[in-house]
C-alpha cells in the first residue's frame, strides 16, 4: 500500500495495453495470475489464464482495434489486494462486415492481488458504456 505500488499498477497495465494493441498476447502470461478470470463486454466468462491468452488470441486475430485506457482510481483493500477502475477506449476495431466501427467506450474493474512481491490480475471485468444516441 505504497505509491510505489501504485506506479507499478500503472505501469503494469500500461503495459499490458500496450503490448496487446501490438497483438503479443503472452502479456496475459506476463500480467494475469494462473487461477484469474476475465468477463468480457458480451457477459462471458473465461476462467484461467491459458484460457484467456487464446480468447486474446482470437480478438487480436478479428481486429479489435487499438485501446487506451485511463486509471481512475486504485484501492488498496489489503496490502496485497487492490481494486483498479478505469475507462478506456477502442478506436479502429472492425464489425463482421470488415468495416470500421466507431470508437466504442466502456468501463473497466480489475482485482489485482501481490504475490511473491508481483502484482497479478486476479478478476477483470468489462463493459460497453452506451451514450444513448
Amino acid at each position: 500500500m505504497s505509491a510505489t505500488d501504485e506506479k507499478v499498477i500503472h505501469d503494469m497495465v500500461s503495459r499490458a495495453i500496450d503490448r496487446l494493441n501490438k497483438g503479443d498476447v503472452t502479456a496475459i502470461a506476463d500480467y494475469w495470475d494462473d487461477d484469474a478470470d476475465y468477463v468480457s463486454v458480451d457477459g462471458t466468462l473465461t476462467r484461467g489464464r491459458a484460457q484467456i491468452q487464446a480468447l486474446f488470441s482470437k480478438l487480436v486475430k478479428s481486429g479489435v482495434g487499438q485501446q487506451t485506457a485511463f486509471i481512475e482510481q486504485i484501492r488498496f483493500i489489503t496490502s496485497e489486494i487492490a481494486a483498479v477502475d478505469g475507462s478506456w477506449t477502442v478506436k479502429g476495431a472492425r464489425g463482421t462486415d470488415g468495416k470500421e466501427l466507431p470508437p466504442i467506450r466502456g468501463r473497466g474493474f480489475e482485482l489485482i492481488r501481490k504475490k511473491g512481491g508481483c502484482w497479478r490480475f486476479i478478476a477483470t471485468r468489462e463493459m460497453v458504456v452506451f451514450d444513448g444516441r
